[in-house]
Parts: C-alpha cells; sequence; structure tokens
C-alpha cells in the first residue's frame, strides 16, 4: 500500500498538465472517496447522489484526558445515528445536499447513592434528528486542468429534532432540561463552514475535508459546543467492483453550556484511524464499511463532580449510494 501511495505522488506533478481528455485515459478506474469525509469535486447540473450512512458507536466509559476515571453513575449510552443524504448539482459550479438524521439513543445508569443506591434503569429516546442543507462551489477542478479538485460550502443546521421528551425515572419525572443528552435535536440553528480536496491518481484518490460548526443557544437554555471536523483519506481501486480505504478522522468539540455556564465533562478532541472497503456491484449502487478505531482521546472532565464525559472506543460506519447517473 505504501509503494503505491509513494508511486502516485511521484506521478502527480505530470498528470496536472494533462488535458480532460487525457487524464480522463490516465485516470483508470476511479475509487470512491473514504466513508467519513467528502470528495473535493462539484457534481455538474442534473447529477445527483442518494446515500444512506449508518453509524453506531457506544459511550460505556468516562476519561479524564485519556485516563478512565471513576463513573458512579456506570453510565452506557449505545448510540444508532443514521443520515440519508441528498446531493444535486445546480450547475454553473454549484452544487446543493440535504440531509435527514434518524437517532436512536438508549442511556442506561445505575443510582449511585441514597436508599436506591444500585438500582438501573434505562432512558430511551428514538426519531427524527437534526436536518442540514450545505450549498457547496467549485474552485479548481482536476478533470479541466487544474492540479487537484478544490470546494468551498457554507450552509446551515435546521432544528427538526425533538427537544422536549422527559423521562420517568426511579427518583421521579425527569424534564426536558434534565436530559439534554437524550433528547433527539439541540433546537438550535446552527452555521456550517466546509473546504474540500481531492487528488486522482491512476486507480487511487486522496482526499481532505474539514467542517466547522458554529452553534448557538437551542431549547432548554442548552447550548451544544463549536465543532471542528477533519478528515484526510486515501483510497484505492482493486478492481472496478472492490476498492481499499485508509483515512485518518479528527473531531474537536467544545464545551456545552447550561444556561450560560460551561459543562465541565463535555467536549474534547478524538482522532480515529479509519480502514474500510467498498464494493461497487454496479455503477449505479455502492456499499461501503469503514471501523473507526479511537487513537487518541483528550476528553474533558468535571473536577466538582469527579465525573468525566463519556466515551467510545470505536465508531462502525455503513454507507450506501445510489447514483442518478452512470459512474465512470
Amino acid at each position: 500500500m505504501l509503494k503505491v501511495l509513494v508511486s502516485g505522488i511521484l506521478l502527480a506533478g505530470s498528470l496536472s498538465g494533462l488535458s480532460a481528455n487525457d487524464m480522463s485515459k490516465k485516470m483508470g478506474i476511479i475509487p470512491l472517496g473514504n466513508v467519513g469525509g467528502s470528495t473535493g469535486n462539484v457534481f455538474p447540473k442534473g447529477r445527483s447522489r442518494f446515500i444512506i450512512r449508518h453509524m453506531f458507536l457506544s459511550k460505556n466509559e468516562a476519561y479524564d484526558g485519556n485516563s478512565k476515571v471513576t463513573d458512579m453513575k456506570k453510565r452506557d449510552l449505545d448510540l444508532d445515528v443514521t443520515h440519508f443524504l441528498f446531493r444535486y448539482g445546480l450547475g454553473n459550479g454549484f452544487d446543493i445536499r440535504v440531509a435527514a438524521t434518524y437517532v436512536q439513543k438508549n442511556l442506561s445508569q445505575t443510582i449511585p447513592i441514597g436508599p436506591m443506591a444500585g438500582k438501573s434503569f434505562d432512558l430511551k429516546n428514538k426519531g427524527m434528528g437534526d436536518s442540514v442543507v450545505v450549498g457547496r462551489y467549485e474552485i479548481l477542478n482536476q478533470k479541466k486542468g487544474a492540479p487537484l479538485f478544490l470546494s468551498v460550502g457554507a450552509g446551515i443546521k435546521l432544528p427538526t429534532g425533538s427537544t422536549n421528551k422527559s423521562f420517568s425515572t426511579p427518583m421521579g419525572e425527569r424534564k426536558a432540561s434534565q436530559t439534554q443528552v437524550m433528547q433527539l435535536g439541540s433546537g438550535s440553528f446552527d452555521y456550517i463552514a466546509e473546504i474540500w480536496a481531492s487528488k486522482l491518481l491512476p486507480n487511487l484518490r486522496i482526499d481532505a475535508h474539514m467542517m466547522y460548526a458554529l452553534t448557538t443557544e437551542g431549547k432548554n437554555d442548552y447550548e451544544f459546543g463549536d465543532k471542528l471536523k477533519w478528515n484526510i483519506g486515501y483510497s484505492y481501486a482493486l478492481n472496478k467492483y472492490v476498492d481499499l480505504q485508509l483515512e485518518l478522522d479528527g473531531l474537536h468539540m467544545a464545551k456545552d453550556k447550561l444556561k450560560d455556564k460551561s459543562i465541565d465533562s463535555s467536549g474534547g478532541n478524538f482522532i480515529y484511524v479509519t480502514p474500510g472497503i467498498h464494493i461497487i456491484p454496479s455503477k449505479k449502487y455502492d456499499i461501503s464499511l469503514g471501523y473507526m478505531q479511537m487513537v487518541h482521546r483528550d476528553n474533558n472532565y468535571d473536577s466538582s463532580t469527579h465525573t468525566g464525559g463519556l466515551s467510545e472506543d470505536y465508531r462502525v460506519v455503513l454507507r450506501v449510494g445510489y447514483n442518478f447517473y452512470r459512474r465512470k
């Protein structure tokens, strides 16, 4: 794999000066982009693609930085998030994507002290989450002679997920304002800025993506922290039916706020290594699977309650794509 990557980089300079027709011949099989990010190209007018992306993770340990700490509540949060994404080329260097989300949450925990100490209970919630609309503009196009694809975008997250569910617990009713982590949405309009870059080489591609989300206060006097996500990935086509990928994913989450006061056990910095495989049975549809192994964790910690934020060790991502055009 390393030999292929080095050889590809050495060819990059000579390929950047080719015409669009010559480049199409030299590229061979163009692999799919990695499962954790996105690609730098903008869809031409009328081209469209529908994606279902499902992610599973289980947060069952509390951390101070990268060190496990005792979680007196013995919390265990299982999270399933399914994105339904449609992307469409508008023409003149613009495309747009619209994404809706379905969320399932299951939190189990134990009462740590008092007359009911040791008693466990579950909180469950599922339904539609928040939605996203993002427009993208093409700056560079490798197939038109540029050295790479480069695009920028901006958009908004819409508060379509519910934020008002209360829960019955052994300690009595818990209002939505007391269980924000179990709500399906943030109740806020958040603003998104993104940048993408891609480089095509014979039978392989290198993709990079960065997204910043500027959050605002939502329902229940709660404000989720700003979020910075970044991704760089390498995909190689073994043949026209199978690609392999390796990517590096980073996530920075600022601390959440409740009534303008920071929640010390929220937020942190996380890095994952994600090997994966793409299966392309047809030019119309494809299936991809990625395993995101956490390799760096800097979790925030609440010293007043001696509680670290919950964190997972891995994530699993499944992506199914359908093209409303013939993939070349």
